[in-house]
């Protein structure tokens, strides 16, 4: 299943399927860099709200504030669902020209997504495997929570 997500001007984020909207990102800015993001469904209901706290040295930190899941910790490698279910982010080589990686769940490839670096606004393409259309939610939240303000190019 190819899934879209795109960027617009705010740099909120919105996840669509053959034009039809899924989910949705929106950041509120922090002078502190500890922002806000809120996801959404497509039917404007609060999936999960995060505070997120930057270091320009390590990586960023994420503090889930309330959620309509079951989702344990977000880190900027993997997205960590009840107790027995973790879906890893594996990038691709650290000075690469894009953003490309794979999530996996143990040692299964579930899905991939391909992004090219520094292009504004953001568009990434999901490519997940069909029989893990089941972790296509928490993929989704781990992508929209680690990339919804990232763009350096902020009007």
């Amino acid at each position: 299943m190819k899934i879209e997500i795109i960027e617009d001007k705010k740099q909120s984020l919105f996840v669509y399927n053959n034009d039809e909207l899924l989910f949705y990102s929106v950041i509120k800015f922090n002078w502190l860099r500890r922002n806000s993001i809120k996801i959404f469904d497509g039917n404007d209901n609060l999936i999960i709200e995060l505070k997120t706290y930057e270091s320009p040295f390590r990586s960023s930190k994420y503090k889930i504030q309330f959620q309509d899941e079951n989702i344990q910790i977000i880190t900027e490698d993997y997205i960590s669902v009840d107790e027995n279910i973790i879906l890893k982010n594996n990038r691709s080589t650290f000075l690469s020209f894009n953003q490309n990686c794979f999530y996996t769940y143990g040692e299964n490839k579930v899905a991939e997504t391909k992004q090219k670096l520094w292009n504004s606004p953001q568009k990434i393409i999901l490519n997940i495997d069909e029989k893990y259309l089941s972790f296509l939610k928490f993929i989704v939240i781990h992508i929209l929570s680690t990339k919804t303000g990232s763009n350096s190019n902020s009007d």
